[in-house]
């Protein structure tokens, strides 16, 4: 009788035994197909990624020429206002306007009468590419394409379509010796030539190449010619040519910044990024313009003056193919391990080269053949916009502080604007003057300004009701103004316990996830939480993104404002390096451009913060907008290039009003009259001493009260003047000889600004010191 009971426990030990395990098996196999779907066959970005369509080349066979337009050269292919010439030799070509008569060359013709340039030197003005390599122990190395591929006799051309493709082979072709092959195509179209390396078709022996310089002499400037090389060093910079400044740096910038996740752990000075992938050089009669049509993420921008290194002003962009970082790996003994990806990207390198007759002259005709070019394609359109300019508000509302609960620590959110709030500030606005009101409300959902992931949408009731954000959008909009609702989708706080930070956040080459936060003024590092865990971030990876913006799309729907405000979407731009699926820059751009197109598609309008040039077509307001630029030694001017292509279109602000310095404020708001920017501060009904223990101390010049009558005072000023061309674009811009500058647009209204200290005059009407004039139709 015990024994039979005794087996009978044992029977049902076994039976829940085998229960538990089955429920554990289960929990695990439930937990594997999450893992698997939600991660591993999560492939949705795939579907922005555009592929790069190879052309299959013929043997090149020079075409019939009426008329023998360049010396030595052989027409290649010929357009309604160009025709391409190339010497199959050399490799060189060149472009021969029909309008007006201009040749501009590859590589410069008198190479070999350069009076500055050394052999290395003169070898890189005959070439058309330089090469930066690794061998195998990782040692750098450079090749040009005169030296070791033309020089040996070692380059063929093939036909294309609308061109010519030179294959350099570069370096002794044996076993053991490091060589490249290299297609360098052009196609010749109406008033273009586009350049193009093909990375993803380049073989590689023995070695890894990371950058190439492509076309560092297109079009370059001789010491004896005039004019000055644009480059986009903020709102814009000139280098003027032959400027003597040989012992300076030559200008170099990446385009859209360096990618994150490989950029340098400590800041050492604040920079204002380029955001327009592009540069000119400008001739009395003409000007040759380049934009980086692909690849503009992973590249460089760079110019220099004759003298330094060779006889000639020149610009070119350079193209990172692959990255490649120093890891230092702690242990027993410390070391440094240096990590190169194993694959180029494949990418196509394409620049593209337009050719600016004397009615686009120098930097303005750049700006508006640019802009000209975005409105014919569609990025841009005409606004109908006319009368006072929006004035623009960020209004922070809620913000997280840390509390405690029988001595546990947690973020608790609370308002320092409300709902209510906000619409008596907006009211108190209107009545100092300010009407067309353009307000930013950041911190509304999900904890507050550092706000969690935003897959899912939780406004914080502390600031109201749903009820009371559609009034306050309804008041903004029935005065002409806007409300917008702030979100970041890549930058994830720490805040955010729930992110998978370990799946789903951009990785670096040894597997660890990148995360980033304040610049500690100590050690410079800008990694630092400076006390407060939520100013530290992980950065999304662009493989997730789509799921990120899909789901906010779904609920962003259910509140009734204008626009969505996007914090980082169009001035952040990271790789992924994680080492199964590494997804590089570019690919990254292209997911981003096809969130901001479904963001577009839920009918609100978009504000874009800083806005780099790819977010132009979806943008309808733009704030931090840069309006001056880094006092670079070799620039010689600043010029609204930025402001040119966009006024018209898109309605932009400037920095931050609020912390700007007294001495500087003058200055700030002629940058603003200029520039054609709107004026741009941030508010909090509450003191901002409120905001002195929590992660948003260095808010500390926000309050309402203390400067409503100061943002009156500075609209009305902008205000007075930009009225009147607001709608009109920028038909030119003049630096005078006295310094002042003059504006015209094309309504008819001039705009004069002098930064000096001293009263200007100019066609009989004076400026004085600090100030500007307006003469027009009004």
């Amino acid at each position: 009788m015990k024994a039979g009971k005794i087996i009978s426990f044992l029977h049902k030990k076994k039976r829940w035994g085998l229960i538990v395990l089955a429920v554990l098996v289960f929990i695990a196999a439930a937990w594997l197909c999450h893992y698997l779907v939600r991660y591993q066959f999560y492939h949705a970005y795939r579907a922005y990624l555009n592929e790069n369509v190879y052309e299959e080349g013929t043997p090149f066979r020079a075409l019939a020429d009426a008329s023998k337009d360049v010396a030595g050269m052989e027409l290649a292919a010929e357009s309604k206002c160009l025709k391409l010439y190339a010497n199959v030799k050399t490799g060189e070509v060149a472009v021969y306007d029909k309008r007006n008569g201009q040749t501009v060359y590859s590589n410069p013709p008198d190479a070999d009468q350069d009076s500055v340039a050394n052999k290395v030197n003169l070898n890189y003005l005959k070439s058309q590419l330089i090469l930066q390599y690794y061998n195998s122990d990782v040692v750098s190395g450079t090749m040009d394409s005169y030296s070791v591929s033309v020089s040996k006799k070692r380059l063929t051309a093939e036909k294309l379509k609308d061109g010519i493709r030179f294959v350099y082979a570069m370096g002794e072709p044996s076993e053991n010796a490091i060589h490249f092959e290299v297609p360098l195509e052009y196609r010749l179209k109406d008033d273009y030539l586009e350049a193009t390396v093909p990375a993803g078709q380049v073989k590689e022996y023995n070695g890894s190449i990371y950058r190439i310089q492509l076309l560092r002499y297109f079009g370059a400037a001789s010491a004896k010619e005039s004019g000055y090389t644009v480059v986009p060093n903020g709102c814009g910079s000139l280098i003027y040519f032959n400027n003597g400044k040989t012992q300076e740096s030559a200008y170099s910038q990446y385009v859209y910044e360096l990618d994150p996740l490989v950029s340098n752990y400590t800041t050492i000075e604040n920079v204002i990024p380029a955001k327009l992938p592009l540069f000119a050089l400008c001739r009395e009669k003409n000007s040759v313009l380049g934009t980086i049509e692909s690849g503009a993420s992973l590249s460089l921008i760079s110019a220099d003056v004759a003298g330094k290194f060779n006889d000639y002003n020149y610009a070119y962009a350079t193209f990172v193919v692959r990255n490649a970082d120093n890891l230092r790996m702690f242990g027993d003994n410390t070391q440094d391990v240096y990590v190169l990806e194993k694959e180029p990207y494949n990418v196509d390198c394409t620049v593209r080269y337009s050719f600016l007759t004397e009615e686009n002259k120098g930097y303005v005709g750049v700006g508006t053949y640019y802009r000209n070019r975005l409105l014919g394609e569609g990025a841009l359109k005409a606004t109908p916009d006319s009368g006072d300019i929006p004035f623009y508000c960020d209004v922070i509302a809620g913000i997280r502080e840390t509390s405690h609960f029988l001595g546990v620590q947690y973020l608790h959110s609370f308002a320092m604007t409300t709902y209510d709030e906000a619409k008596e500030m907006s009211k108190e606005l209107t009545e100092a003057g300010i009407s067309k009101q353009v307000m930013n409300l950041q911190g509304w959902f999900n904890g507050g300004y550092y706000h969690d992931a935003a897959d899912v949408v939780h406004p914080l009731r502390v600031l109201g009701s749903k009820k009371d954000l559609r009034q306050l959008s309804e008041l903004l909009r029935e005065k002409g103004g806007r409300l917008y609702l702030d979100v970041q989708f890549q930058k994830v706080s720490f805040a955010d316990n729930g992110f998978p930070y370990n799946m789903e956040a951009s990785r670096y080459y040894s597997g660890y996830v990148v995360s980033f936060g304040a610049v500690d003024p100590t050690t410079l590092r800008n990694t630092a939480n400076l006390g407060y865990k939520e100013i530290r971030y992980n950065l999304l990876s662009p493989k997730y993104l789509p799921r990120y913006v899909k789901k906010f799309v779904k609920q962003i729907g259910k509140y009734d404002v204008d626009g969505i405000s996007l914090r980082d979407l169009g001035n952040v731009l990271a790789s992924d390096k994680r080492r199964t699926n590494i997804i590089d820059r570019e690919q990254a751009l292209s997911v981003v451009k096809g969130q901001f197109e479904e963001l577009k598609k839920t009918g609100k309008s978009l504000m874009t913060n800083a806005a780099n040039a790819y977010a132009f077509a979806y943008s309808d307001d733009v704030i931090n907008a840069p309006v001056s630029a880094n006092q670079y030694r070799i620039t010689d001017a600043d010029v609204p290039l930025y402001g040119m292509i966009l006024h018209g279109s898109v309605s932009y602000a400037g920095d931050l009003m609020n912390f700007e310095d007294k001495d500087r404020l003058a200055t700030a708001l002629l940058e603003l009259i200029e520039s054609g920017a709107s004026p741009h501060f941030v508010f909090t009904r509450e003191e901002s001493s409120e905001m002195k223990n929590t992660a948003m101390n260095s808010f500390y010049c926000t309050t309402f009260a203390n400067w409503k009558e100061e943002a009156a005072f500075v609209y009305e000023k902008v205000n007075e003047v930009l009225r009147e061309v607001n709608g009109a674009k920028m038909q030119n811009h003049e630096i005078l000889d006295n310094g002042l500058r003059r504006i015209t647009y094309d309504n008819g209204n001039v705009i004069r600004v002098n930064y000096s200290a001293e009263a200007l005059s100019d066609g009989g009407i004076t400026v004085p010191a600090k100030s500007y004039h307006l003469e027009g139709t009004r």
